[in-house]
Order: C-alpha cells, then structure tokens, then sequence
C-alpha cells in the first residue's frame, strides 16, 4: 500500500521484501541441491545485511501505523539473522553441523504465525495474499522436515522458494510502480474478501 503523506516516512515494505528475495534466490539452489552446501556461506553475508534492511523496514512500517506488516518484516529480520548466524558458525565449526532439532521447532512456529497473518490478508490486494500462501507453504514444511526428517516434506519446501520470489517481485514492482505514477500500472488484484466499515 502506498504510504499517506500523513506519515513521515514512506513505505518501506518493498525493500525488506526485496532483501528477502535475494536471500531466498541464493537458498533456493543450495535447498534443492543444485548447489553445492558450501555455498551457503554466501547466506552470512545475505543474512547481515537482509537482516538489518527488515528491522529499518519494520520499525518504519510500525511507525507508519502498519502493525501487521511492521511485525512481519520485523520477524523475517530475526530469521534473516538466524540464517546469518548459524551459516556462521557452523562454517567456523563452532556450532554443532546439524540443529535441525532446534530450527524445527522455530520454523514450525513462525509457518503457524505467518498463517495466521494470512487471514489478516485476506482484505487486502490479491498479490501480498498470494505472497502469504507461499511463505507458509515454506516455514511449515520445513519445520515439519527439520523435526520428523521425511525428505518429500523438505523438497516442498525448498520449490516453493521460487513462487515466494515471484510473488514479491509482484508485490514490490506494483507498490512502486503504482506510487511512482500515481495509479495502476500493475494491478495488485482484487481482495477476497471486504472489510467491513463500522457505521458511525
């Protein structure tokens, strides 16, 4: 949504999910083992960076008055600095190569939370819902994976990352574009379903 000038800052929604995008883009291959694990020392950097970009966005999305995206993003930062720091460390060998038994429990709660911050989409453009979907369909999955270890639950997980990806690039071209020219240049598509208006 485009910010009000009432606020004194504007949307800074599209930039931490940008960040995502590029963190999820560089987990995709190496979760789906066209990469090799290695590789996933390139998420420390990511992580840092990505991480701080989401608590800025965050803080400012909460200051604009936007508790529900100003929460998510504020989370995924949190992730975002999880995936930095355990990459990390385990590529020091400080921490044990596999905490699946941990990491499972935490992925399964945020699929839980973000599935229900879906609903509160449901009012909203098509796009940003659409975007939910496909974040649940990834961190309840993999949480699944990381506390059962059936590998099908892990590679639901892993190709779903590229329609999370598309769906941000929906939702973060439709936001500028249509706040740059001051109307619809790339529909976000219909809510499905109306919020109703308290009666004064």
């Amino acid at each position: 949504m485009v910010a009000s000038h009432d606020h004194p800052f504007a949307n800074p929604g599209p930039a931490g999910l940008m960040v995502l995008a590029f963190y999820l883009c560089c987990l995709w291959p190496i979760a789906t083992h066209q990469a090799p694990h290695d590789l996933a020392v390139v998420l420390v950097p990511l992580g840092m960076a990505g991480g701080i970009i989401q608590l800025v966005a965050g803080i400012i999305e909460l200051r604009n008055g936007q508790i529900m995206t100003g929460n998510i993003l504020l989370a995924f930062s949190t992730f975002m600095f999880l995936g930095m720091g355990e990459n990390l460390l385990k590529a020091l060998e400080i921490m044990p190569a596999n905490t699946m038994a941990v990491d499972g429990w935490i992925f399964l709660l945020m699929g839980i939370l973000m599935c229900g911050f879906t609903i509160g989409h449901l009012p909203g453009p098509l796009a940003p819902f659409l975007f939910m979907i496909a974040t649940d369909l990834f961190f309840v999955p993999a949480g699944l994976y990381f506390l059962t270890g059936y590998d099908i639950l892990w590679t639901v997980a892993g190709w779903d990352l590229p329609f999370v990806v598309i769906a941000i690039v929906w939702v973060v071209l439709g936001t500028v574009l249509n706040s740059v020219y001051g109307r619809t240049v790339l529909p976000l598509g219909p809510s499905l379903i109306r919020k109703e208006v308290p009666q004064k």
